[in-house]
């Protein structure tokens, strides 16, 4: 992977292919080869793909207490800026999806939350980022060999038993403070209803999704001017790239065909 600075923090990327840009944000506790079953189909279909391993993850490092969602947001505009990459379509897992959304606010793109949302943390949830920051300052190893396996639906959790290792495995080498960082900064987001309001922001969720509920969905949805329509993956928790890996590139490939 290529690497670029901006403010004292790193961002590793790679790029491949050819064509309109596609931009592939990850999750918490993940890094760039979350796409690395999904990207080539795009590859193939004639896609410039950008990958990127987001501050506080993988092999890029932050220097902070708080890594926000504006602050990873802010990072990712200078690098397209700098790469000469105009409104690229946007895959936002989860935490890449409140990245994406921060993004929205300082250029155009074309944006699609991946079991993600678009509402700040309610105050009980707020003390859950709390407790987790506890937790993994004293033990952080027994928080991912806790909270990972938790975001794949029960039914699939057998199936996707070496990719769930896999992910608990790579957790490790994120150090302890950047992991507190992340968490203060996904509990700190604001939220984006005014976004959705003025912008078409495709949404793709998980039926049996533990972090991002449906029904959660539902409601918040309501609370929009104007509801977007939600593209439902049946039999997946929040990781259908490993749960339902068909369906999801189908679903993805129909985003970006104009």
């Amino acid at each position: 992977m290529q690497k670029f600075t901006h403010n004292f923090s790193t961002l590793h990327y790679k790029i491949s292919g050819s064509g309109k840009p596609v931009l592939f944000l990850h999750g918490f506790l993940e890094d760039h080869s979350i796409w690395d079953e999904i990207y080539p189909v795009f590859v193939d279909a004639g896609f410039r793909i950008i990958l990127v391993d987001l501050p506080c993850h993988g092999l890029s490092r932050f220097d902070g207490d708080n890594c926000s969602m504006s602050q990873m947001a802010e990072i990712i505009h200078a690098f397209l800026s700098g790469k000469n990459i105009s409104e690229p379509f946007v895959f936002g897992h989860s935490m890449g999806g409140y990245v994406g959304l921060e993004l929205l606010r300082l250029r155009s793109i074309k944006l699609t939350l991946l079991h993600s949302n678009f509402w700040e943390d309610s105050a009980e949830k707020k003390k859950d980022r709390n407790r987790v920051i506890d937790v993994v300052k004293k033990n952080k190893n027994f928080f991912l060999s806790e909270a990972i396996p938790n975001l794949f639906a029960p039914e699939n959790r057998k199936k996707c038993e070496s990719i769930i290792s896999s992910l608990i495995q790579k957790a490790t080498q994120i150090p302890t403070s950047e992991i507190i960082a992340a968490t203060a900064g996904i509990r700190d987001r604001k939220a984006a209803y005014d976004l959705l309001n003025k912008n078409k922001v495709n949404i793709i969720q998980g039926a049996a999704d533990p972090i991002v509920p449906a029904e959660l969905m539902k409601s918040e949805l309501e609370k929009l001017e104007k509801i977007p329509e939600i593209m439902l993956i049946e039999n997946s928790g929040h990781m259908s790239m490993w749960e339902q890996p068909e369906r999801l590139i189908n679903i993805l490939k129909s985003t970006v065909i104009d």
